[in-house]
């Protein structure tokens, strides 16, 4: 029984709400000019990721035979195969990756806390970002994907940041009852999350090192030996996962414990749990797992792609987007009093939970042999529940948590706000007709 992808529906989500985003934060001209930056921040990470899922679909419909993982192009594992609008379409999504990773980093010294401020911070900020996203790609392309490595350096820094702020902010509210600290932390924890969740939920098989016997095995079928630094660079995306999902998991079960139970608590549970299941299950499924790089891939039980759907897909493809609105409301990044930006914001809300809830309807029918009848009548039932309750749940991601209202930063020029947005424009441009020109001359093949 197959099972439906979920890149398709998380690339219309993630482009629709990096469009309403940036929407937002240009619209509020006279809303406090840090909050508008952050804001553009994520309307563009939306944008990227949307974008990197559009171009997956593409060659999962296009290219089913060509089909490859997260990992062929994190861990820098892609070969060019000389099919132009194939090798085209891989470039364009490893530019896509830097994009990401480079707002990532940024974002971490903007959000929850203003980490560095002034006039020649913010321009330092456009134009790095200027130079790592034109650049990177063009040198990973002439100088072998194995270069890609280098980006845990960016990974792991972000994660850094913010399990800094995150253990800081935690003690702080524990030790001195700070409930303010509680806005850092809870902010810290759901970012960490929600950019990291596909290496945490992998967490027992780093810390028993289960994923290097796996990946030695990939690395030993590669055309040439890698060398130290790439292994170096492997364990240190690994360890930023198996860090940050470990340090939430002592601070939640101790807060837990004194405060009780949060929504960050909950979901720090939820994928702890994820990734210790996963472990038991790799060791169930060694053999096959083997058998992909010393002979041919045995196909793998209906089971595990139920179970990885319903956990690492939704969590990666429906629960993230989310967690980027409810961050992005709950911080205030854009005018929520504004009323010509409380409709736009309701509309985002809605969009948001009618997607995601039809989508899962949907992925529950093509893994469970359900009526078509009772879906369309459970579907109906939903959409019926957020119309009617459109109100308070939009009061809900609002108001939440009234505490988080305070956070801000420095005063951000208009002219630095304007220059991040062309250079992403023109990047994107840029990227495209680079990817296409060197993919045609194949370069790297």
């Amino acid at each position: 029984m197959a099972t439906e992808s979920l890149a398709p529906v998380a690339a219309i989500t993630d482009l629709i709400l990096g469009i309403i985003t940036i929407t937002l934060a240009n619209r509020s001209s006279n809303y406090n000019s840090h909050k508008r930056f952050t804001a553009l921040l994520f309307g563009w990470t939306f944008i990227l990721i949307g974008l990197y899922y559009l171009l997956g679909t593409v060659i999962e419909l296009k290219y089913p035979d060509l089909t490859f993982g997260w990992a062929a192009i994190q861990f820098g594992l892609f070969q060019p195969q000389g099919i132009t609008m194939y090798d085209a379409i891989v470039f364009m999504m490893f530019g896509l990756q830097t994009g990401i990773n480079i707002l990532t980093l940024v974002l971490a010294f903007h959000l929850p806390l203003d980490l560095a401020s002034g006039r020649s911070w913010n321009s330092t900020v456009v134009g790095a970002v200027a130079v790592y996203c034109f650049l990177v790609p063009i040198m990973v392309i002439f100088g072998g994907f194995n270069i890609t490595i280098l980006q845990s350096i960016m990974i792991f820094s972000s994660a850094l940041i913010w399990l800094t702020i995150y253990v800081r902010c935690t003690i702080d509210e524990l030790r001195n009852g700070n409930q303010q600290a509680r806005s850092g932390a809870q902010g810290s924890g759901l970012l960490l999350i929600a950019f990291y969740s596909p290496t945490m939920i992998w967490w027992l098989s780093t810390v028993t090192m289960y994923n290097n016997t796996w990946f030695s095995g990939i690395l030993a079928s590669q055309p040439e030996e890698l060398s130290f630094l790439y292994l170096l660079g492997v364990n240190l995306i690994w360890v930023a996962g198996v860090t940050t999902i470990l340090t939430l998991l002592a601070g939640e079960s101790i807060r837990t414990f004194r405060k009780g139970p949060s929504l960050t608590s909950i979901i720090v549970f939820i994928v702890a749990l994820i990734g210790f299941v996963n472990y038991f299950i790799d060791l169930a499924l060694t053999e096959i797992l083997v058998s992909c790089y010393e002979t041919e891939c045995k196909e793998l039980p209906v089971a595990f792609d139920i179970w990885s759907t319903l956990t690492i897909g939704i969590i990666s493809y429906l629960f993230v987007p989310i967690l980027f609105v409810y961050i992005l409301v709950q911080y205030r990044l854009v005018d929520t009093e504004s009323e010509k930006n409380r409709g736009l914001l309701r509309i985002m809300i809605l969009l948001l939970l009618l997607i995601i809830s039809s989508s899962f309807i949907e992925l529950v029918q093509s893994l469970i042999p359900v009526p078509q009848m009772l879906t369309a009548s459970l579907l109906a039932a939903v959409v019926a529940f957020f119309v009617g309750w459109e109100e308070k749940i939009t009061s809900w991601f609002v108001n939440g948590n009234e505490e988080q209202t305070e956070i801000s930063g420095d005063e951000i020029s208009e002219e630095s706000i304007r220059r991040l947005t062309i250079v992403l424009s023109s990047w994107l441009v840029f990227s495209l007709v680079v990817s296409w020109l060197f993919a045609s001359m194949e370069v790297g093949v």
